[in-house]
């Protein structure tokens, strides 16, 4: 449905938050009930020897299952690190698309970075780059690295993108914003959780000591750092977001166990650079997820209340 509509408003381009957590209802069913999955995209299982929701995914085990999934679809797939976290670790980047994308990723990148720039092109060069280029959606997981089911549900997406699809639309997913966060937190829960997972929210798994995952190395909320650009985990993703221009950015949060899923329009009042097509964009897209929703049961809720100020 998203991306439906994607194809049809290539004029928008909005910074969105969306949690994703991995609904019960699914727990017998395929990410998206009916489709069809090839069986030369490996699983989850196959790779990293858990299904989804079973365990925590390490960060290293984010980036082997990305990589699994890049060797399997080499021609629908591009696997790119482009930074380095202050402890070393790799942020990487997947690129998901039809082969003929991927096989002109560069023109791509070219055409959005000339469609970012009104100025330097002609309005017949700009309809004409709209029709031609695919819509480029990116999709961040896990900036606060306690946050852990969007960096699984990355992953999740990342299969199905793969094994029941072949989108015009040109996804790219960037599992852990923070990998430095949730290694401190999968290391807290390793050791802490016993043999049966306590469901408590002040079970011994749950309470994190000082300083928890939520932050980086240097105890940065980098989900603050969009703008002072401060951390290397944050330079490295604006650099090369600023390759692709995308039309859609999803910074992809868990709520927290006792809420349910956070769809747009956020609340007001409305920072005053962001536009008015933006705010279109953003009730578009939230009716658009609502529908979806919707389909599914799912519950939700609109107008978060700082989310579109700061």
């Amino acid at each position: 449905m998203l991306f439906r509509f994607l194809r049809r408003r290539p004029g928008y381009l909005v910074p969105l938050a969306l949690p994703f957590l991995i609904n019960p209802a699914f727990a017998e069913e395929p990410f998206w009930p009916n489709a069809e999955l090839s069986a030369d995209i490996p699983t989850l299982t196959s790779v990293l020897g858990h299904d989804h929701g079973e365990k925590i995914s390490a960060p290293e085990q984010l980036v082997r299952y990305l990589e699994a999934l890049a060797d399997a679809a080499p021609e629908r797939t591009r696997l790119v690190e482009y930074a380095r976290t202050w402890e070393g670790r790799p942020l990487v980047y997947l690129v998901v698309g039809s082969r003929e994308n991927l096989a002109r990723l560069d023109d791509i990148r070219s055409g959005m970075q000339q469609l970012a720039d009104p100025r330097q092109i002609t309005a017949d060069e700009a309809a004409r780059l709209i029709d031609d280029l695919p819509a480029v959606v990116w999709l961040s997981y896990g900036v606060h690295g306690n946050e852990i089911s969007s960096g699984d549900a990355s992953l999740v997406l990342a299969h199905h993108l793969l094994a029941a699809t072949d989108e015009n639309t040109l996804a790219i997913i960037d599992p852990a914003q923070n990998p430095d966060g949730r290694a401190r937190f999968v290391h807290h829960y390793q050791q802490h959780t016993g043999i049966e997972p306590a469901p408590s929210p002040i079970a011994a798994e749950r309470r994190e000591a000082w300083p928890g995952g939520r932050t980086n190395h240097y105890l940065f909320d980098m989900n603050r750092d969009w703008f002072a650009l401060t951390q290397p985990e944050t330079r490295g993703r604006i650099k090369i977001m600023l390759e692709y221009f995308p039309l859609v950015h999803a910074d992809v949060h868990e709520m927290g166990t006792d809420s349910t899923y956070y769809c747009p329009p956020p609340a007001r009042p409305f920072n005053p650079h962001i536009t008015e097509q933006q705010k279109a964009g953003l009730d578009a897209l939230g009716k658009g997820m609502a529908d979806v929703f919707d389909s599914f049961g799912f519950d939700y809720f609109t107008r978060e209340v700082f989310d579109a100020l700061y």
